[in-house]
């Protein structure tokens, strides 16, 4: 990386250095990941601060010195001021940036990753169901990485786990014979399924896991449990195969549960 460069990205993570410093993890197309060091953002009525917050989307200049690295004159390009405004949005939001600054190494560009991630921000700006925009995000970024398992034919006997006929809702509804087995990353039918803990996915969700790796954008359509079968399937998968605890399920079932109690 050059001693000077402008660069554009989101803001991930954020902590704090001293007394009036702070770090950021800011996430950009050409670079990758970078930790960055944010001057005097703790000071009475700085600005630097409040710019530099988690998912604020900036342009700004990254300067390299012998042992760290500085964000300076950063500009705000998108703050997504309506998903702020709705907790169950902006905690998936958080999340989704969360997750990836402990998935991404330093350094490391990942350009497809970033349009991802800013695809599933603009989504829940407009209003997406949280749980969709989670769900497509987190197995779109399995994929990219290299971990998302072979979703088409059973890993073991290599039969279709789909029919070619189409699937009916009632089907859909009463059928779980699909079953997704994190420890050994692959996706069996139910003849080959072992009898032990295992991701159950429907005939419908699993269509629609497809159709999200083919390139297909989110679908508002899709029922809300199946998109949350979804979320935790990949949240399951992805912290056996990353070895990565999921540390915010916990508080996305504890929001879930106020929610359905009113």
């Amino acid at each position: 990386m050059a001693r000077e460069v402008q660069v554009e990205g989101v803001v991930l993570r954020r902590g704090y250095i001293g007394e009036y410093d702070k770090w950021v993890s800011f996430l950009t197309p050409e670079h990758g990941k970078l930790r960055l060091r944010v001057r005097g953002a703790r000071k009475p009525k700085s600005k630097m601060g409040m710019l530099t917050e988690p998912l604020n989307r900036l342009k700004a200049r990254v300067i390299e010195g012998r042992s760290q690295r500085l964000i300076v004159q950063p500009q705000l390009i998108r703050s997504y001021v309506s998903l702020r405004a709705d907790l169950e949005r902006l905690s998936v939001a958080l999340a989704l940036c969360e997750t990836l600054d402990r998935w991404l190494p330093e350094e490391h560009a990942e350009p497809e990753v970033y349009a991802t991630l800013i695809v599933a921000l603009e989504a829940l700006e407009a209003g997406a169901p949280a749980e969709q925009a989670a769900a497509w995000a987190l197995w779109r970024w399995l994929a990219m990485l290299g971990y998302c398992p072979e979703v088409e034919r059973c890993g073991k006997c290599g039969k279709a786990l789909l029919p070619s006929a189409p699937l009916f809702e009632d089907e859909n509804e009463r059928t779980h014979n699909i079953a997704l087995i994190p420890a050994d990353g692959v996706v069996l039918c139910s003849r080959c399924a072992p009898q032990r803990e295992e991701v159950m996915l429907t005939p419908a969700a699993l269509k629609l896991l497809q159709q999200w790796l083919q390139g297909e954008r989110l679908n508002s359509d899709a029922r809300p449990e199946t998109s949350r079968s979804l979320m935790r399937a990949a949240l399951g998968y992805a912290e056996c195969v990353l070895e990565s605890p999921v540390r915010w399920l916990e508080f996305w079932e504890r929001l879930n549960t106020l929610r359905e109690n009113g």
